[in-house]
This record gives C-alpha cells, structure tokens and sequence, in this order.
C-alpha cells in the first residue's frame, strides 16, 4: 500500500479548494493527485473531505490525523473563525457518526476538535440542560418526564451557528433570559432539533440554521409533550390559544 505523504496532503487541500470553488474539474484534480503517488479512491476521500468541512456538512470516509488536522489550520488562516466553526461542526457529526454507526473509539479526531474547538468557544457553551432519559422509560403518576436531548441539540457549534442566527430569545413564546435576569441569563437558551429522530438517515448531516431552533427549557419541554414532538408553529397556536381563553390578550414580547 502507498503511504500518504504529507507533500499529498498538501497538494490535495490546494485541489479540493480548486474543485470547490470552481477552478478545477473533480476529474483532473483525482487524475493530478494519482499523478503524485495517491490512489484514486484516498484521491476522492481527501476531496470530498474539503469541501464538507468548508460547508460544515458530515463526512463518512475518514483522512488521516494529520490530514485533519492540517486542514483545519488551514481553513483557519484562509476563513477565520467562522470557517473554522464549519469545520469543526463537518467534523463533530464524523466523529459521531462514526462511534453511533460503527461503534469505532475515535480519540484521535476528538483530541484534534478539543484542540480547535478551544479558539472558537462560546461562553455561552456552558449550557444546562434538562437530564437525559430514555424515551421507553415507563413514569408512575405525579413523576415529570424530561426532555430527551439528543447530540445535534447538544453539538456546540451547531449550536453556536443556530443561536448566532436567531439570537437567545424563544421562538414560542418570546421570552428572553437576558432581559427578565440580567447578567445571569446572558447567553442562556436551549435549542430544539425539528426533525423527528426516527426520520433521520444514518448520515444525516444537520443545518444548525434549518433544523434547531433557541427555545426556552419550558418550552422544550412542552414540544416533547408528545412523540412525535409538537411543531413549534403548533406549540405558538396552543400558547395563543391559552392566552386568550384567559383573558390575556398580550403576548409575551
């Protein structure tokens, strides 16, 4: 087997930036790889790898450690921070994706997203959320059934990128940890996964801008109510339903 060398790894970032802004066909970019030593289908892998890390999409096939790792650098020192932050949510979903399909320990590429993932931290990463149980527990009466929280809802970046959007107020009920507690609930929200898990393939990649959405840990808690969960746009019409049977014609702001 030919090793990769770190000249390939080199010449295959440069490529698959070309493919992906347009300026080389897919096909001359495997061919001038192959020309280097590469075998055609590491060629595709490394390609591929650019472009969904760049886009902040999942990726299956796998690059080496310091493939990963000078990629990432580089798509620091090209695209800030904020591309960086695309990066690191392709590479997050990977790492799950690997452990929850293949059942594979991927320590490497959790060593190298901490290592990264430590220049783009948010201070509002330090999120409480409700505790995590298993949606076939059976509850006796009187017992509250926590909110079941699953891995995009916890996925920093994808989180910081859903938040950066929306902003930290509830999109059900409006309300806004900053403005009723001051300092202490700066930066404070839950974000809510709207498609049904069941539904989800098994390389699913998450748009943090088109599946989550901020809410607040009670409205969370009313959108899983029931499962399939409750629509946020049906959970609005409940929350103005309840208003105005009560004589409460103001809806929070």
């Amino acid at each position: 087997m030919n090793a990769i060398t770190n000249e390939m790894i080199h010449s295959a970032f440069e490529i698959g930036k070309k493919i992906y802004l347009n300026q080389l066909n897919r096909q001359d970019g495997i061919k001038a790889l192959s020309n280097i030593g590469m075998k055609e289908n590491s060629a595709k892998d490394y390609i591929s790898c650019y472009s969904n890390l760049i886009q902040g999409k999942l990726f299956a096939r796998t690059i080496n450690a310091y493939g990963l790792e000078y990629y990432l650098g580089r798509i620091l020192a090209e695209n800030g921070k904020e591309g960086l932050r695309n990066a690191l949510l392709s590479l997050s979903q990977h790492i799950d994706y690997y452990e929850e399909v293949a059942g594979a320990n991927v320590k490497k590429g959790r060593e190298i997203y901490v290592k990264f993932y430590d220049k783009v931290r948010s201070v509002a990463d330090s999120t409480i959320f409700p505790d995590e149980v298993s949606s076939d527990e059976e509850y006796s009466e009187g017992k509250t059934k926590s909110v079941l929280v699953n891995s995009y809802e916890r996925n920093h970046i994808a989180r910081q990128k859903c938040i950066k959007h929306f902003g930290c107020k509830c999109q059900v009920c409006k309300f806004n940890f900053h403005k009723i507690f001051g300092e202490l609930g700066k930066d404070f929200i839950h974000v809510h996964h709207k498609i049904d898990i069941s539904t989800i393939g098994k390389e699913y990649s998450v748009d943090p801008i088109k599946d989550l959405i901020p809410v607040c840990p009670n409205c969370h808690s009313m959108l899983h109510k029931r499962k399939p969960a409750y629509s946020v746009e049906d959970l609005k019409l409940i929350v103005k339903k309840c208003l105005s049977d009560n004589g409460n014609t103001r809806y929070f702001s």
